[in-house]
């Protein structure tokens, strides 16, 4: 079947309806042209797991950092962070081996969060970490995990290879990336839009009823997507059920328990730092009022077009991260500045003797080092204090030695937000020296 010649056997339109509402389906052949026991330190605050992300590196000049502690001196990408350098690890040489065998920028992003190899020819990736968490541990909260972004998918392909690689990091199976809801008032609605659960229900009864129907014309390749379309339904169902949920006598509770802030207007503010500052208030909303611990930001796409014309640049970020002109630091420092406005926001919130900030596992990262593809060595940092398991205020280098995975770095922060593995991808040992 050729999707370019409109040879649908089922149209792209078809939705499962009830009730009067839709959820649509994912894209089929037929459409186309272990837990960490967590009962005896229940009434201690979570540890949260927060991933953010901005596409094509850094200025391959002006990012780094020396020494540690107070004396730590950082490079001007980074300069945003000076005030959290000692709650900060700047981790150097760490890569995804399978990042290096594609076409550059889609094929070095679709695995960013999984390690996973990517077809060439198709969809198909691996589950992320943070969607693993959210399967086996996301039902301690109403929502198992916030996937959310500041510009929307790319559609289409790259040398034949598909650009959806490039548009998300978080996977929730190996061909259906996570939705990454990109407005405000609808990542709002996701955590606190709870009074319309009864009519929610009576949809998602729905929709199951008439997906058997459907489930009897689709073909083996066809039904094991739409299987997991159905995974995400049930998903829905979950999450319903979590929303009147009581927490037992002696469990922590967090310092707020219904939003503080009136729900955001509808649509996408045209004011772009206003935009990505109400994102990250409604991704603050969503940890301080224990809506979910787990969370993906992406802030932007990789190959990403837009121009950032409120810094003075009139070149698009794409030509900025290849040019490597002085602009693209003022670039970069916009990006970390998002992390520099999290930690003061999360240090501001108390939790007991704590902080939000003590309880969060930040790790931002890139799909490459810089504008000249090299996913080799990947830029990340670990910010907060991971519940107490995160000592800030170091450079830790890899680069030549044996194990530097970013699976590894993964096993390490799902052990700190609650969940222990034996192995994650192609990793079965935690990475070295962070604890």
């Amino acid at each position: 079947m050729n999707i370019q010649r409109n040879e649908w056997l089922i149209s792209r339109r078809h939705a499962l309806r009830g009730i009067g509402s839709i959820l649509a389906l994912p894209l089929l052949d037929c459409m186309r042209p272990a837990r960490v026991a967590a009962a005896s330190t229940a009434h201690l605050p979570p540890t949260r797991t927060l991933v953010t992300f901005t596409g094509m590196g850094f200025h391959s000049n002006h990012w780094w950092a020396k020494g540690e502690g107070s004396g730590m001196e950082l490079g001007p990408c980074l300069k945003p962070l000076e005030s959290w350098k000692e709650r900060m690890v700047f981790l150097r040489g760490l890569w995804h081996e399978q990042a290096n065998n594609g076409v550059i920028h889609c094929m070095q992003t679709g695995n960013m969060l999984s390690g996973a190899a990517m077809a060439k020819n198709e969809v198909h990736t691996g589950v992320s970490f943070d969607q693993v968490m959210a399967r086996q541990i996301g039902d301690r909260t109403r929502v198992p995990s916030l996937v959310l972004g500041t510009e929307d998918a790319v559609p289409g392909l790259q040398d034949g290879h598909p650009l959806l690689y490039g548009s998300h990091i978080s996977w929730s199976s190996p061909v259906s990336p996570t939705w990454t809801e990109t407005r405000p008032a609808l990542a709002f609605d996701q955590l606190f839009r709870t009074e319309r659960g009864r009519d929610d229900r009576r949809v998602v009864d729905a929709v199951l009823d008439d997906a058997k129907a459907l489930r009897r014309k689709l073909g083996s390749a066809d039904r094991q997507r739409f299987e997991e379309y159905l995974g995400s339904v049930n998903e829905i169902e979950g999450r319903i059920k979590r929303a009147g949920k009581e927490r037992q006598p002696g469990e922590w509770k967090p310092t707020l328990s219904t939003p503080d802030r009136p729900r955001p207007a509808d649509g996408i503010p045209a004011d772009l730092p206003e935009y990505w500052k109400l994102m990250n208030d409604v991704l603050l909303l969503a940890f301080r009022t224990d809506s979910t611990r787990i969370a993906t930001m992406k802030y932007c796409n990789d190959a990403s077009n837009i121009v950032y014309s409120h810094l003075g640049i009139r070149d698009h970020h794409h030509y900025l991260a290849h040019a490597q002109p002085e602009s693209l630091i003022t670039l970069n420092q916009f990006f970390t500045s998002q992390l520099a406005y999290l930690c003061q926001r999360m240090n501001e919130i108390k939790e007991g003797d704590s902080t939000l900030l003590d309880n969060t596992a930040i790790m931002h990262c890139s799909s490459m080092l810089h504008g000249n593809h090299d996913s080799k060595q990947l830029p990340v940092l670990l910010l907060g204090g991971a519940g107490g398991n995160l000592r800030g205020g170091r450079v830790l280098d890899y680069l030549d030695k044996p194990n530097r995975r970013m699976c590894s770095l993964f096993l390490r922060l799902m052990d700190w937000g609650g969940l222990r593995l034996d192995s994650f991808n192609d990793s079965t040992e935690r990475l070295p020296g962070l604890v």
